[in-house]
């Protein structure tokens, strides 16, 4: 299966250096409530774990059944049955963040693959919500 142009977005991003740590300045200022929620984080993990979620999402989005295993992991400790408990209401901040934070480190950002991006990451909070 060919790589899709989110993936190929994501790739680039990737190469840049800052664009983990400018994701963080962009998501932990999006709303009052999500700074507090990573007071006690080792952010060298939590950084790990959102390059492995990204891709996961994009995987699933490109049908690569194999996406679930982990996304169900995810939706576990995220839902309000898990240890994070993360209300729904905050995914959009994510999303947005992520997206602005795209737009900034890849260069051959546009806005269509802006569409494409944000259907592939609504594709896994939806998949997340559903599982959790």
């Amino acid at each position: 299966m060919a790589e899709s142009e989110v993936e190929k977005s994501y790739g680039r991003c990737a190469l840049n250096s800052k664009f983990i740590d400018r994701f963080y300045e962009i998501f932990l200022k999006s709303h009052p409530d999500i700074g507090p929620m990573f007071k006690n984080t080792d952010f060298v993990k939590q950084k790990v774990a959102l390059r492995s979620g990204v891709a996961t999402m994009l995987m699933l989005d490109s049908g690569k059944a194999m996406a679930k295993v982990t996304l169900d992991r995810i939706a576990a400790t995220h839902s309000q049955k898990g240890n994070l408990k993360i209300p729904h209401k905050l995914y959009p901040y994510w999303i947005d963040s992520l997206l602005a934070t795209v737009k900034e480190c890849d260069p051959e950002f546009k806005p269509a693959l802006e569409l494409q991006w944000r259907s592939a990451l609504q594709k896994g909070v939806d998949y997340i919500i559903s599982h959790g």
